[in-house]
């Protein structure tokens, strides 16, 4: 994610991360599709190491 231009910091099973609290509506969206690209990355890499 960090990578995508997010800053991310793991917690157990937790993904955490701070937007600014003015953050608009669409950079929210934006947010949710880094973190939604960063998980599938990880996925499709671990699936190709099996």
């Amino acid at each position: 994610m960090r990578k995508l231009g997010l800053l991310t910091r793991p917690l157990g099973e937790t993904i955490a991360f701070l937007p600014p609290l003015i953050a608009t509506k669409e950079e929210m969206k934006q947010i949710i599709v880094i973190i939604k690209e960063g998980i599938q990355t990880v996925m499709e890499e671990m699936n190709h190491e099996e």
